[in-house]
């Protein structure tokens, strides 16, 4: 005869985010402070996040369900010497256990820096110093933010280097540079 237990909070297993998780992700995002986004904003960047190639959004879940989730990317750099992953945004629902669930999403993020040749894995200051300093994170440098004033009321999710959101009638015309 086999038994098998019941999950319990401290079974914690990692996960690519998928459609499904849209609802609970809202939630956590609510907990990152100071300024979440609005909600109209979230339902337009969720999508492009969880199919954007060079970004991995993870969640993490228990038998309660998920209790926390990692936006991470992968950039080009020179001081990294090629690629590099830059952890973004982690949050955690309080009752989750700390420290376990964010190692297991660390966990997760370095095995996809590897699979992508990255040199590094960099961590935003989202954990408390103590915690991501038992997780092996140095730190290296600290990061200012300065909020940008919306070019328009209907941002575009896209590079400006990517070009205008749409073909230009003359083909032969130059892309728009912001300075």
């Amino acid at each position: 005869m086999t038994m098998t237990l019941d999950p319990t909070q401290r079974d914690v297993t990692v996960r690519r985010a998928t459609t499904a998780d849209r609802e609970d992700l809202w939630l956590l995002v609510l907990r990152l402070q100071p300024d979440a986004p609005d909600r109209a904003t979230y339902d337009r960047v969720v999508g492009p996040l969880l199919r954007a190639l060079d970004t991995l959004l993870l969640v993490a879940q228990d038998a309660t369900g998920v209790v926390g989730y990692l936006l991470a990317s992968q950039r080009l750099t020179f001081s990294g010497n090629g690629a590099v992953v830059e952890i973004d945004e982690i949050a955690l629902a309080p009752e989750a256990d700390q420290c376990l669930v964010s190692a297991e999403l660390i966990g997760a993020v370095e095995a996809w820096g590897q699979e992508q040749r990255a040199t590094r894995v960099t961590l935003a200051d989202v954990l408390p110093r103590e915690t991501a300093e038992e997780l092996g994170f140095a730190t290296t440098e600290v990061r200012s933010t300065k909020a940008l004033d919306l070019l328009d009321a209907d941002p575009v999710l896209t590079s400006p280097w990517d070009g205008p959101a749409v073909p230009a009638s003359d083909p032969d015309e130059a892309l728009p540079v912001r300075d």
